[in-house]
């Protein structure tokens, strides 16, 4: 019986994009359920005249009865992986969509362009699922190595609810690991005071996960934790981050920079992210 579900965004259809083989891997891997979803967006632009939305409707029609042909394409594509699920389009905002299919997903798989940043200071298609999905998502680079995912896996934490969520996210995926390494950062701090919340130990919940992983303090020294977790990635050979996203909130981000849109703008690394 299966018990994981993953829904995979897919911006092209006919081809195995990045996004689509590190779904269609990890639903072999973990015997999961995968969906794959294409959607057609509506644009702004097709209300400026109601003769504009006659032209839109009829190509947008058009549009997703090209996509919904392609179900064989997917079948066949979760056949060669051993993996079972189902092909889906629709019409609307992505971002939207995505965050409603995050309801009853346990994984979104989403790929992001780095040649053409999605709107790389936060609030573009991937970075706005992030914020408003219900379940955790692995953002996965275009130019990312897709030969193995999850495999050696970076986990940065400090004790945030975000970085919390991202590990109950991955921890199928941190079960299965060859190598999980921990960087532990400075905690971030409780409005209430820490003393008035239960501890969280880490160490003891991914032991009795049955997860070995090791342990090191992450402070960087003379760069913003953004570069210093990435190149730490890099070091470790790892194939997949996971983190908390957005601890600060975007404005800040915007303003002040972080770690989340920085890795967002510029790693070449999957990340397993959850806000």
């Amino acid at each position: 019986m299966q018990h994981f579900e993953i829904v995979v965004h897919l911006r092209r259809y006919g081809e195995d994009s990045p996004a689509a083989l590190v779904g269609l891997q990890l639903a072999q891997r973990l015997k999961a359920w995968l969906l794959g979803l294409h959607l057609v967006p509506i644009a702004p632009a097709a209300f400026a005249s109601p003769d504009a939305v006659a032209l839109y409707v009829r190509d947008a029609e058009q549009l997703c009865r090209d996509a919904e042909a392609h179900g064989p394409w997917w079948q066949a594509r979760l056949g060669a992986y051993g993996a079972t699920g189902e092909w889906q389009v629709a019409q609307g905002d992505p971002v939207e969509a995505l965050c409603h299919a995050s309801r009853w997903s346990d994984l979104l798989v989403v790929e992001r362009p780095i040649l053409n940043p999605d709107a790389p200071t936060g609030w573009g298609i991937v970075s706005r699922t992030v914020f408003g999905a219900m379940a955790p998502v692995l953002v996965v680079p275009d130019s990312a190595r897709i030969d193995r995912v999850g495999q050696r896996i970076v986990v940065a934490f400090n004790d945030s609810r975000e970085a919390i969520l991202a590990l109950r996210g991955a921890l199928p995926l941190l079960k299965q690991a060859e190598k999980v390494d921990v960087l532990v950062g400075e905690p971030v701090a409780s409005p209430f005071g820490l003393n008035y919340l239960p501890r969280f130990d880490l160490h003891g919940w991914l032991d009795r996960h049955g997860i070995a992983a090791s342990f090191r303090e992450f402070g960087p020294s003379g760069k913003d934790s953004g570069p210093a977790l990435l190149d730490a990635a890099h070091a470790a050979d790892a194939d997949l981050i996971v983190m908390g996203a957005w601890g600060h909130s975007r404005i800040t981000e915007l303003v002040l920079g972080g770690s989340t849109r920085y890795l967002f703008q510029n790693s070449d690394v999957p990340l397993l992210v959850a806000h």
